[in-house]
């Protein structure tokens, strides 16, 4: 395994019992498969307050031995390493937090259950764990296919803010990461709103190390240009960056990263 495969070796994946198909699992599952074995996988197993309030329905909850073998029965027959821990909390996403300082998590798997629009409509618990994890954190779409043909990496070169150029470089190595693994197409996405801070192009393409007609640059709204990209060339998977806030910024929505999250109908990998 090479040292960027190595880097996802501890995968956190989040179970919540409510739901019947656990599409975080599957992913994590191809994951190790594609990765050439090698992954730990961790489960985290709790009930998400948020979609248990957000419900209309009643629910019977019912989590015995019986329940579990079932759930953890693909890692044993594919003879996976994997520890599991269950919670009751309020505070779900601190919790995870917490889970992953404790095993010393690569990546955190969830899923999303989408709405009857087909796009993305994560809780507010959610939307606080993306905010401020220090490890990327894949959200599965339901539909989104298990082998990646095309990986789409949303990146802002023109910039100079070292945060932002800091980001693009985990933009970049988790895409070519991906890409390798996978034997992927890997396209690149700059948007731009100002005319006056048009990329460089030859410099994207450099730094990027894409083929020139898998470079899409585009002016306007980033939130659409991402996600029109995203559908023309139908990616399996879209990589974005969004800055890690604290205090009372995190508790504030409304940025692009998460306009894109909403809008798009594809497995997302968010990196601070």
């Amino acid at each position: 395994m090479s040292k960027e495969k190595n880097a996802l070796r501890n995968i956190l994946v989040v179970i919540d019992p409510a739901m019947e198909t656990q599409y975080a699992l599957k992913r994590a599952l191809k994951m190790n498969e594609i990765l050439d074995g090698g992954v730990n996988i961790h489960l985290f197993i709790s009930f998400e307050m948020d979609e248990l309030r957000k419900s209309q329905d009643r629910f019977e909850f019912y989590c015995d031995n019986n329940w579990f073998a079932e759930l953890v029965k693909p890692l044993v027959n594919e003879n996976i390493d994997y520890t599991a821990e269950v919670f009751w909390t309020a505070d779900w996403h601190h919790s995870i937090l917490e889970c992953v300082k404790r095993n010393d998590v690569d990546m955190i798997v969830m899923s999303d259950y989408m709405t009857d629009e087909n796009r993305n409509d994560l809780t507010a618990a959610k939307w606080s764990l993306l905010r401020v994890s220090g490890c990327p954190v894949l959200i599965v779409h339901p539909k989104a296919q298990l082998h990646r043909k095309t990986i789409l990496a949303a990146v802002n070169m023109q910039t100079a803010n070292p945060r932002y150029v800091e980001l693009n470089e985990k933009i970049l190595k988790m895409t070519r990461m991906m890409a390798e693994a996978y034997g992927a197409e890997k396209h690149i996405v700059n948007a731009y709103e100002d005319s006056m801070e048009f990329p460089d192009r030859a410099k994207l393409l450099r730094d990027t190390g894409a083929k020139q007609e898998n470079t899409h640059v585009q002016q306007g709204n980033p939130v659409e240009i991402i996600s029109d990209v995203a559908e023309t060339i139908d990616a399996d998977v879209v990589v974005i960056g969004t800055l890690s806030r604290r205090g009372i910024m995190a508790a504030m929505r409304g940025n692009k990263s998460e306009e894109i999250i909403r809008k798009i109908n594809r497995d997302v990998i968010i990196l601070n």
